[in-house]
């Protein structure tokens, strides 16, 4: 946040003022639980909580004004507005306006933080410096995170890469209009929170409100595996790329597609093609999803001024995020992969196809898949279907519906610390073999899979 004052504030959210106008703000606060110096509280409310209660604890940990719905009886100013919540992102669009960086957003149903961590390592090396690059921490995405995300701009950032999530029709139209990207895309359409969306249709609807908060002279940028005519609409008169991973001929129809793709145990190698030309990759992300996830951040990175060989280098540099296909290297027996940030079909699926490719004893530890609505049945026996296929030695599941995955009462599991000693015992048991065994761990973020690579990670004596 630039440093501005309580009566500029009071005046770009067109609210009332009650106190001093000269207090200045150098820092933003939703939580009272973290110290902030200068800061603005703002008062937001919800279903379960109201933080108008809690004011005088935001003003112990150093904020100096509020942006609060009423009055209160406080020593510090108040602006007071009629929606916090629309007032955070009112002053969030004001500032990312004024500074204007150079800004890339992304969603999609799986694979959107990896895009963004892949686009923030590009931009970064763009700049040869990690400080002018702003990017989305953890998974601040939503209608609060990214006004959140952006009211860390100060003057010195020159890119901005904002991850865009949703859980209900109209929220990325919200942020996207917010966020006034330069560039964006849609990373896939698959079947996650189908609860908030009805269908597979209602996903891509909300996906594709991204298009919409598009700036003046931007590009849209579409995966043409995942490509909906509808979002044309949305898309209008800007530019149009493409990407495209799907290992077929068709591939190439697209601006941005791979060549003489090789798996490897530790990421992939792959001719990258762009309208800039092509250039050989190594990427050090496991999957051949991520081909596709790399195709995306090229894509988004070039819009924004990157050549290839800046694209090469950020892709070259690994960026591990804990949750996302995240290495956890025990011993040279015995590796834990922890994919337990979030789960849909699709991502299921991939994870599956990097898991069966290792020259190991391989162990799939799956949770339940949430938010499926009156979907989730078929969706737990589609990855069933797929799970069988792929020949795994051992499957072990966690949760209410995901039985069907490891189809065997004696592999389900309803308590994850028994689940951890039944593992915790077989892999000493494939150590004593001399087997090597690989573990992946994935579910829906409800269902805390992390908590079992903690578990192994704590019996081998690992941090993690």
């Amino acid at each position: 946040m630039i440093k501005t004052t309580t009566s500029q504030i009071a005046e770009i959210l067109n609210t009332k003022l009650i106190g001093s106008g000269d207090t200045l703000i150098e820092n933003i606060s939703t939580d009272t639980r973290q110290a902030v110096e200068n800061g603005l509280f703002f008062a937001l409310k919800g279903e379960k909580f109201d933080a108008h209660d809690y004011v005088e604890k935001a003003i112990e940990q150093g904020c100096v004004a509020l942006v609060v719905e009423r009055e209160l009886n406080v020593s510090v100013p108040q602006i007071v507005a009629a929606d916090t919540r629309l007032a955070l992102g009112e002053l969030a669009k004001w500032l990312k306006a004024k500074l204007n960086p150079k800004t890339v957003a992304m969603t999609g149903s799986s694979g959107k933080t990896t895009v963004k961590e892949m686009v923030a390592k590009i931009l970064q090396k763009l700049t040869a410096c990690d400080d002018e690059v702003l990017y989305t921490f953890g998974n601040l995405n939503n209608e609060l995170g990214v006004p959140l995300t952006l009211l860390r701009l100060t003057e010195k950032h020159k890119f901005a890469v904002v991850e865009l999530g949703a859980n209900h029709i109209g929220e990325i139209a919200y942020t996207t209009a917010i966020a006034q990207p330069d560039a964006c895309l849609v990373n896939n359409v698959a079947a996650a929170h189908l609860e908030g969306f009805g269908s597979l249709a209602g996903v891509a609807q909300a996906k594709g409100e991204i298009y919409r908060g598009l700036k003046a002279g931007g590009t849209a940028i579409v995966n043409l595996a995942h490509y909906y005519p509808q979002w044309q609409q949305d898309i209008g008169n800007h530019d149009m790329q493409s990407f495209c991973y799907t290992g077929e001929d068709k591939d190439s129809y697209a601006d941005f597609w791979a060549e003489d793709v090789e798996l490897l145990l530790n990421g992939s190698r792959f001719t990258l093609h762009s309208p800039q030309g092509e250039i050989a990759i190594n990427l050090p992300y496991l999957g051949e999803h991520n081909i596709s996830n790399a195709l995306a951040a090229a894509s988004l990175a070039m819009a924004v001024g990157a050549d290839l060989a800046t694209i090469k280098a950020g892709l070259e540099q690994r960026s591990a995020v804990k949750g996302r296909l995240y290495p956890i290297e025990i011993n040279q027996h015995l590796l834990l992969i922890d994919d337990s940030y979030n789960a849909n079909v699709d991502s299921m699926k991939s994870a599956v196809s990097v898991l069966k490719n290792y020259p190991a004893f391989r162990i799939f530890a799956v949770g339940d898949m949430a938010e499926l609505g009156k979907e989730s049945a078929a969706c737990h026996q589609e990855v069933a279907d797929f799970v069988a296929q792929a020949g795994l030695d051992l499957v072990v599941s966690f949760g209410k519906e995901s039985a069907v995955i490891s189809q065997n009462e004696a592999y389900h599991f309803t308590d994850k610390a028994a689940m951890a000693e039944f593992l915790t015992q077989l892999i000493l048991q494939k150590k004593a073999e001399n087997q090597p065994l690989v573990l992946l761990a994935k579910g829906s973020r409800s269902q805390k899979m992390d908590e079992l690579i903690a578990m192994l990670c704590q019996a081998f004596n690992v941090s993690f």
